[in-house]
């Protein structure tokens, strides 16, 4: 048979170059059996023109989002009939790109506030990130303690207003962190705590106080969900000023 009709071979090398995969990435491909290598006589292992067909294949159902499992059911049909999976994956990329979205929007308020000489503190924003890749398990917790149509109208609220809600937060947050320890009884500890209560009543409305009794129960068996953005000794000290102010709320109102 003459040369120009035999389909081209590669070594594991030249297909490594044109695939822009690893060599481990490669075989463990091959150990999977998305993509198998073929061997010469001598055990030398090579893949075809056509193996860069199926590279393709993985390649984009891999950036839709499917596990290694999924492909290697799917890779080697011609016709795809799964509208069921399409549809998960809609809905997943969908979900990412709106977690995206709101990175971008957490990164822009982060650079925002250091550009007007602000101080970004770690832990104030990795506990807004996390809020933004654990909303999911938010809501299934929440849902586990209050009823469910609630908690969707709690996050459609956030949702609404959710930038300003955030700028907020983070500058209500810093402004805890440099004022920590001062005396809770000060004008401006009083005017923080004021501010902090704000944005909680607006989104929680008549039941903040019943939803902070029951979430503050209940998180101590979930700390993972919710990481503070303060220190355990940031944390105390905040206790004790909303103690104070809630003490000194009802002694005005006449409840104590």
């Amino acid at each position: 048979m003459e040369e120009s009709k035999l389909e081209k071979r590669y070594t594991i090398g030249e297909f490594r170059k044109l695939s822009g995969l690893t060599a481990r990435t490669l075989q463990y491909y091959d150990e999977i059996g998305i993509l198998t290598a073929r061997r010469t006589a001598g055990g030398h292992r090579y893949y075809q023109e056509q193996d860069l067909s199926t590279l393709q294949k993985i390649v984009s159902f891999k950036f839709l989002g499917f596990s290694l499992g999924d492909i290697a059911n799917f890779i080697h049909k011609d016709i795809w009939n799964e509208k069921d999976s399409l549809i998960f994956q809609h809905d997943l990329m969908k979900r990412k790109r709106e977690q995206l979205n709101d990175v971008i929007r957490l990164l822009t308020l982060a650079i925002d506030q250091m550009e007007k000489g602000g101080i970004l503190h770690t832990d104030i924003f990795i506990s807004m990130i996390n809020h933004v890749q654990m909303e999911d398990h938010h809501k299934s917790w929440m849902k586990s303690l209050v009823p469910a149509p609630y908690v969707d109208e709690l996050f459609n609220r956030v949702k609404s207003n959710q930038e300003e809600i955030e700028k907020k937060a983070m500058n209500l947050f810093s402004r805890i962190k440099e004022m920590a320890f001062s005396d809770p009884t000060s004008r401006a500890v009083e005017q923080l705590v004021t501010e902090l209560m704000e944005p909680a009543t607006e989104v929680a409305g008549d039941d903040l106080e019943r939803l902070e009794k029951l979430f503050a129960t209940d998180l101590e068996g979930d700390p993972w969900l919710f990481p503070y953005p303060f220190s355990p000794e940031e944390e105390k000290w905040l206790e004790q000023v909303m103690m104070y102010y809630s003490e000194k709320e009802k002694i005005e109102s006449g409840e104590a």
